[in-house]
């Protein structure tokens, strides 16, 4: 038997070009009492829908909505949170919102969308590990173990955010609106199935540097924006940033640059985003990086990240342990007395690059871990 499917009496579902392939579930006349059981989609079915529906940041719709019309099918009571024009999917079994374990991970994307590939062995595409891996393992994690008869209400929810790869709106929008707690939170990211002992924080901030134009045949007439911006990128660059015995070097990375008006005009603007994985307290970078600044003259610095490092449980037995040096939703989701620990599918060292990809024995690892962490949570 599989899991069941709530919906109402209804006589037809409506069309998405997305939804090719839907399990066919079989609608009772009436639904009464407990959750009635149908066919879900397997683990690799799942995955390949999700991947194949491109949700870079910010264009997560209909990602979020294909999750949940499948997670209604199988039963779930299904509540969608807004952010920015987004939802959010929290879905649990029957009318309990509070739940001893919540199974949590992000449906949106870095940049460019890469077509989903199945070689056999690996499975590329964007998302495909971060972190779409994570979530069609959550789900067909819960599913398993509910046809299994070993969760029920009260014990096990989802949740599905949006916006995590730019700052966590979803996440943070969430936090503020969702009034429920849970016992446990497992976050789903890549760690190579390991439990991460902990990760880096992040400090990003926007530079803007005014100058004065003129001829560049007569700089002296001119302020150029664009050496007094080199000259900062090159300070940050290459101070001895603190380090954490633990988490390990802060990082940076100046990831955008605008500069400049025309080759033959003095600059009168430039423009870095820089974005740093920091080790230790923020506040602590920030300061460096305010010391840095001070030196220079007509420069704006716009803070649009900053959070310290969290450090996470990882006291389940079994699991292999690591530290992560990037940044999650973890600290956006306030913590209200609940364990937090970090888990998934594929490596980040592919993550976000041309040739993204997780491995098919990941991919079921992670299932069987999900269900692990879920077993140790209800405890």
């Amino acid at each position: 038997m599989r899991l069941g499917i709530f919906f109402s009496l209804i006589s037809s579902v409506v069309s998405l070009p997305f939804l090719d392939g839907w399990p066919q579930l079989n609608l009772p006349s009436a639904l009464h009492g407990p959750i009635a059981k149908a066919d879900a989609l397997g683990l690799y079915p799942l995955h390949k829908r999700l991947v194949r529906i491109e949700s870079l940041s910010f264009q997560e719709q209909d990602a979020s909505q294909y999750i949940a019309e499948y997670l209604q099918s199988l039963g779930l009571t299904v509540e969608t949170i807004d952010s920015q024009g987004r939802n959010n999917i929290y879905a649990y079994l029957g009318s309990t919102r509070d739940t001893k374990v919540l199974l949590t991970s992000h449906i949106d994307t870095v940049p460019p969308y890469i077509e989903y590939y199945d070689d056999g062995d690996r499975i590329y595409g964007r998302g495909s590990c971060d972190a779409k891996g994570s979530v069609a393992a959550q789900i067909t994690a819960f599913t398993e173990l509910y046809e299994e008869n070993k969760v029920h209400e009260g014990d096990i929810a989802l949740l599905f955010v949006v916006g995590e790869e730019t700052g966590g709106d979803g996440m943070l929008t969430v936090d503020k609106e969702i009034h429920a707690n849970w016992d446990m939170v497992v976050f789903g990211e890549p760690t190579e199935n390991k439990l991460a002992v902990g990760h880096k924080g992040v400090y990003y901030f926007k530079i803007q540097v005014h100058g004065l134009s003129s001829h560049s045949g007569y700089p002296e007439l001119g302020k150029d924006a664009n050496n007094e911006l080199i000259r900062i990128m090159y300070e940050i660059s290459t101070t001895e940033w603190p380090s954490d015995e633990v988490l390990g070097a802060t990082t940076v990375n100046i990831g955008l640059i605008n500069a400049g008006t025309a080759a033959n005009v003095v600059s009168p603007i430039a423009e870095c985003e820089v974005l740093m994985r920091v080790s230790v307290k923020a506040d602590e970078i920030q300061k460096i990086v305010d010391n840095i600044l001070e030196k220079y003259q007509d420069v704006e610095v716009t803070v649009v990240q900053k959070a310290d490092p969290t450090y996470l449980d990882y006291d389940v037995p079994g699991f292999d342990t690591m530290l992560a040096a990037y940044f999650t939703d973890v600290p956006n989701l306030t913590q209200r007395g609940f364990k937090r620990y970090l888990y998934g599918p594929g490596s980040i060292l592919v993550a976000h690059g041309d040739h993204e990809y997780v491995s098919h024995e990941s991919l079921e690892d992670a299932v069987e871990g999900y269900k692990k962490l879920v077993a140790y949570g209800l405890k």
